[in-house]
């Protein structure tokens, strides 16, 4: 009999369905990854595991069967919940030694020599024991994702459900998590239910989940279920029932062309395809490039930036190029965001100089002049979720002076080439990521910038939803000239970039071309390989 059972489990939110007649087991000290495109279903098979929400069907955990969260409340002690959000279960004024105490009060576990020396072995295993006294909002997000993972450990629950634990977290603190919690599942043999955006980790799992609309439509282990798809995976080739996307093609049946290596990524397309939901196609019209625009439209020269004695950039400087897309890569804290906002004059630059457009940037009404040229996407998408999609897109018009016809012109343009026009009258809450991002770039390409800034755009979004946003970048460098700063923790991201930058603790470590860059690392599997040791030489 496995430790944990999970038996056709519905979970209802009034007239829509979270997940639908769920089922798994899991055995003492297994990981099981829940993988599959945003509103699938993920958290709420956790939280009805977990005994927070009512559900249907029913959970045996250590013997004990519940059908709602009272019934759930003899093993909550057992239980250990990280919810979705970075660092969510935090307090930014409260130091990680004052969180650790924080949660072992609220959990009422006895403050012997037993709890401090295995609080110490979490702190050290988090890479935390130096920064006790330091405040959880002036921790990066890597180390609040991690303070966040022991604090939930501390009361040593034998099962962990931990939802998304590493979106938005750097490739190096990706790989201290799974250290923590692979330590964790073999010492106290605990359960563990991961879901995940990243399919490298999905890679590490005893068992993979694919969850699609609210039901789990696959298991098994990672290979097996690639196994399973790899004879619909295809190298480009014209199709009437195919979709063509990265270099790929997938179709609904075995075709008489040349197949390519498939991945556990590929899974959510062939599913897509093979539930009539292929995905709407993302194609721009061309417009006339700028002719007057500098070689270089971005130029920074010893930028740098300082928040009391912390040095947050530290003279760094780069080129963006006419027509490039430039990957600013970097662990959480590394600058990355901080370097954005500089550009943007949202902060102001302490040492150094910086050009945009060919013309030196002094103060504001310096950027005020090129306003109308650049356009930004910040890391949570700045929407306003009391408007609607159209309502939005009309606000942002309106701030950029569009006249109205040609403002609603663009924006149902716009709506139809990037697919969301089915959306236009939702709410940003109620609408996927993928989808909240798509028409972020929308807001920010009204106004036909030739510069775009993007701060992770993708952090959170499924497989599906990044390829499409990809294959827009590449149209809007193609078709429309624009140059293009992004920075992003997908390292298989930086592969579409035309030159990478990594930063790492404010200093510039990488300046180069992704091809340049695997031909001095041939024994590089991916790019997470050489940004790794990268981040390795320069400790």
């Amino acid at each position: 009999m496995a430790l944990l059972e999970v038996r056709d489990v519905t979970v209802r939110y009034k007239k829509r369905i979270g997940i639908a007649h769920a089922s798994l087991e899991a055995q003492r000290g297994e990981i099981v990854g829940f993988i599959g495109a945003d509103g699938a279903g993920k958290s709420s098979l956790m939280h009805a595991i977990a005994g927070v929400i009512p559900f249907e069907g029913e959970v045996s955990f250590g013997g004990v069967m519940y059908h709602l969260p009272k019934e759930a409340e003899i093993i909550k002690k057992d239980i250990g919940l990280m919810p979705q959000g970075l660092g969510l279960v935090l307090y930014d004024t409260l130091s990680v030694g004052e969180h650790l105490d924080f949660f072992a009060d609220i959990r009422a576990l006895k403050k012997d020599e037993k709890f401090y020396a295995y609080r110490q072995r979490l702190l050290e295993m988090a890479g935390l024991a130096e920064f006790t006294d330091r405040l959880a909002g002036n921790l990066s997000g890597g180390m609040r994702q991690k303070l966040s993972l022991i604090c939930t450990l501390l009361h040593r629950p034998k099962l962990l459900l931990l939802d998304e634990p590493t979106t938005g977290v750097d490739p190096l603190s990706r790989l201290e998590l799974w250290e923590i919690l692979d330590n964790i599942r073999k010492e106290e043999g605990t359960i563990a239910l991961v879901s995940t955006a990243y399919m490298q980790e999905a890679q590490k799992m005893d068992k993979v989940l694919l969850f699609e609309e609210g039901s789990i439509i696959a298991s098994g282990k990672a290979e097996e279920l690639v196994d399973a798809i790899k004879e619909y995976v295809y190298e480009p080739t014209e199709c009437q029932e195919c979709f063509t996307i990265h270099g790929k093609t997938y179709s609904l049946k075995p075709l008489p062309a040349k197949h390519k290596e498939a991945t556990l990524e590929d899974i959510f397309f062939v599913s897509a395809l093979q539930h009539n939901k292929i995905p709407p196609k993302i194609e721009i019209t061309e417009r006339k490039v700028a002719i007057d625009l500098p070689e270089i439209v971005m130029e920074a020269r010893g930028l740098t930036k300082r928040f009391g004695d912390f040095v947050a950039d530290d003279h760094i400087d780069m080129v963006l190029r006419r027509g490039e897309i430039l990957g600013l890569l970097g662990a959480n804290g590394a600058g990355k965001t901080t370097f954005i906002k500089m550009l943007l004059g949202l902060y102001p630059i302490d040492e150094g100089e910086l050009y945009l457009l060919g013309k030196p940037i002094k103060n504001g009404q310096d950027r005020q002049d090129l306003k109308a040229k650049i356009g930004y996407v910040s890391q949570r998408f700045a929407l306003y979720n009391d408007l609607t999609v159209r309502e939005n897109l009309i606000y942002f018009a309106n701030m950029h002076q569009i006249p109205p016809l040609e403002a609603l012109e663009r924006i149902e343009r716009y709506a139809h080439e990037l697919g969301f026009e089915k959306y236009m009258d939702d709410f940003p809450t109620s609408l996927p990521l993928g989808v909240n991002q798509r028409f972020s770039v929308a807001a920010a390409l009204l106004h036909k910038p030739v510069v775009l800034f993007l701060d992770e755009p993708t952090s959170g979004v499924d497989a599906i939803a990044r390829a499409q946003f990809w294959e827009l970048l590449k149209q809007l460098k193609k078709k429309w000239g624009i140059s293009i700063l992004i920075t992003t923790h997908y390292m298989s991201e930086a592969e579409f970039c035309d030159r990478v930058v990594v930063l790492k603790r404010g200093k510039k470590i990488v300046d180069d071309t992704v091809n340049n860059l695997y031909k001095k690392h041939p024994e590089a599997k991916s790019f997470e390989d050489i940004f790794l040791y990268y981040y390795k030489v320069n400790r």
